[in-house]
């Protein structure tokens, strides 16, 4: 999954935050790093994304090893959570 796109329920979680934050993008690139500037998303914003992930899934994509780095990580990780569900 990441050859540049992620989850779209992922990305529409994502893009709010960043919307919010006064973004423009419109979609996310699985190569982007969690919190890369383009993003418009600080730590607090990543934290209520995880926190949103955690209550959907009853896990932390943080608890795996080795943890998510890009959106393309992330995105593996919540599609995986998924196929186990």
């Amino acid at each position: 999954m990441n050859s540049g796109t992620i989850d779209p329920g992922l990305e529409r979680m994502v893009l709010a935050v960043h919307r919010r934050n006064g973004g423009t993008l419109e979609n996310v690139d699985a190569r982007l790093r969690l919190l890369d500037p383009k993003l418009k998303i600080d730590s607090l914003d990543l934290a209520e994304i995880m926190v949103a992930i955690e209550r959907e899934y009853g896990a932390s994509p943080f608890d795996a090893a080795p943890p998510p780095r890009t959106w393309g990580d992330m995105s593996e990780w919540v599609v995986g959570r998924r196929k186990t569900r």
